[in-house]
């Protein structure tokens, strides 16, 4: 194992000599690639590498190719493969294949060679020889161009995951430059927006779970799309302890939100490996696949499965193209059908642990880095639509007009007035309509949505019913109709005392903090519903630029990354001391 700091002041030939094994018998990718030096993260190091391979001649790419042994073939027979290809396929089971897999396997890569005239490449990790053996017949009817270019990608994987076996890199610039690969990722060209099981979002899923692999974790994406990495300790009988959050996004969204919460964990799995330490738990790493709802208005989508509280009832939702989740998930390649048993036990369970960004100023203000959640504030949500009767701007009178938005704006200030008296709790408006408005015409409808926040259910729930029957006393003066449409409730999470106790010392010890700041969550996360089966606790980082969260300029440092990943691993660590 080499730093990443060795590696940036090394000479060229040492540098080359440290990276020899990471692309097969292709020293000229390194010696290119060290040009971009000094690099901040491994991920710096394995793009650079990559982009040298993308400018490569189509004569040095297709030598890059042939390079490469075949899978389970003369050379793994003859014991001829490199350290770091032997180490692959043996870890793949390529070693241990049955009669008949290999007789597969053998007319497979004859096949294969006699029409590309190279040999098949897959990034093996995390395969069988009945998967890869499905690779293959997945593969072989392309042609040779595109067979070409699939060959450079899993070559591009295999030296990623080569990475992280042989080069360490500090977690705080580590975990930036993945979450900063990840937002490459987007529905949009112009904003970062990653909604549920598009091509973006998917993406996303492939990156996590190659990140997961890499850390020496076990890895699939569930029937909902979460990508799940399982570190287990080899204990029989050992419970575990889970830990993650959302991968999907907002529309033109900040890049730390939810993803901190996977990518940083992910980070102290792969230091943990490559320290030698084992925890005495199973670990279990969750990208949940949709928890903004914006596709198809499923909020907690990926954490309610796990829970075991997945609304079926979602599947027949229809996104803006008419497209329901159902079909969206088949089309996928996921089956609806198998969501119920991704249900954990509780008795299995130690805990959930989330790391998140703050979402706010209160960090920020106080000049701390780290937090500690005490509860999540419990939420209703409802949508409004007020109806009058539309006419024209200069023909009607002021005292009979029935004027939808002059009354839908009286609603929204009573929900101000009502949440800013009682302190604990949160009132938002954060849509608000004219459906077909137009400048001379006086509204005959209005629509617009009441969000309702506290970290007491009974609260928000007294304060919801005088704001309806505000609302219904509004409409009743003004001669308007309103319907509230209920769109979700979320009851309040209160975070385990024996959790914040154990997050508060990990703090001290790292710190010397000694009073960590305990604080509550105005915002919802998947920890709510992860804690209908298990005690939950949240780790807060430092949100800069004013705490703005949701949002382009949700800000993180390199510092308060690393420190927090510091702060996780004492806390992984000590977990069972505590």
């Amino acid at each position: 194992m080499i730093s990443l700091e060795q590696l940036n002041a090394a000479s060229l030939p040492d540098f080359v000599t440290a990276l020899a094994g990471i692309f097969e018998y292709s020293p000229w990718i390194a010696e290119r690639a060290a040009a971009a030096r000094p690099f901040r993260s491994r991920v710096a190091l394995h793009e650079a590498m990559c982009a040298v391979i993308a400018a490569a001649s189509a004569d040095e790419q297709l030598k890059l190719i042939r390079a490469h042994p075949e899978l389970a073939g003369k050379a793994a027979l003859r014991n001829e493969l490199t350290a770091e290809s032997g180490t692959e396929q043996r870890g793949a089971g390529l070693n241990s294949c049955t009669p008949e897999e290999l007789a597969r396997l053998h007319e497979l890569n004859k096949t294969y060679s006699e029409r590309f005239a190279f040999p098949f490449i897959v990034a093996v990790r995390g395969h069988t020889p009945a998967s890869i053996i499905q690779c293959f017949l997945e593969r072989i009817g392309h042609s040779p161009a595109v067979e070409q270019q699939i060959a450079l990608h899993q070559i591009g994987r295999i030296g990623g995951f080569r990475l992280a076996d042989a080069v360490a890199s500090t977690p705080g610039e580590e975990i930036m430059a993945m979450i900063d690969k990840l937002a490459q990722h987007s529905d949009s060209p112009d904003n970062l927006t990653c909604a549920y099981l598009t091509a973006a979002h998917r993406a996303v899923a492939e990156q996590l779970r190659d990140w997961m692999l890499a850390a020496g974790m076990s890895v699939d994406i569930d029937a909902v799309g979460n990508v799940v990495g399982r570190l287990p300790c080899g204990q029989a009988g050992a419970k575990t302890l889970i830990t993650g959050s959302h991968y999907d996004t907002v529309i033109d969204a900040g890049r730390y939100d939810g993803r901190l919460g996977i990518v940083l964990p992910i980070v102290c799995a792969l230091g943990l490996r490559q320290q030698g330490r084992q925890l005495p738990f199973d670990l279990e790493i969750v990208g949940f696949a949709d928890e903004e709802g914006v596709r198809f208005k499923s909020t907690f989508l990926g954490s309610s499965a796990v829970a075991g509280c997945f609304d079926e009832a979602l599947l027949d939702h229809v996104d803006a193209q008419g497209i329901s989740m159902r079909d969206a998930l088949r089309a996928a390649g996921f089956d609806p059908t198998a969501i119920p048993a991704l249900a954990r036990k509780p008795e299995h369970l130690l805990g959930y642990a989330e790391v998140h960004i703050e979402q706010g100023p209160v960090l920020l203000n106080e000049n701390r880095a780290l937090g500690v959640v005490t509860a999540i504030a419990g939420s209703v949500r409802y949508a409004v639509t007020v109806t009058g009767m539309a006419g024209h701007a200069g023909t009607v009178p002021m005292h009979v007009r029935r004027d939808a938005a002059a009354a839908a704006a009286e609603m929204v200030l009573a929900v101000e007035k009502l949440c800013s008296a009682t302190p604990g709790l949160v009132g938002t408006v954060g849509k608000l309509s004219v459906p077909n408005g137009a400048v001379n015409v006086i509204p005959g409808r209005c629509e617009f949505t009441i969000d309702l926040r506290a970290g007491d259910d009974s609260l928000r729930d007294a304060t919801s019913r005088r704001v309806l029957e505000e609302i219904e006393n509004i409409a009743a003066r003004r001669n308007v109709g309103a319907e509230p449409r209920l769109l979700m409730t979320a009851a309040a999470a209160v975070c385990s005392p024996n959790m914040q106790e154990r997050l508060a010392r990990s703090i001290q010890r790292i710190t010397g903090e000694a009073a960590p700041r305990h604080l509550p969550s105005g915002a919802g996360h998947d920890a709510m519903k992860m804690a209908s089966v298990t005690d939950i606790g949240m780790l807060f980082v430092r949100c800069g630029n004013e705490g703005i969260s949701h949002h382009p300029a949700e800000s993180l440092t390199v510092a308060d990354a690393e420190l927090a990943a510091r702060v996780f691993i004492d806390f992984l660590v000590t977990y069972q001391d505590a």
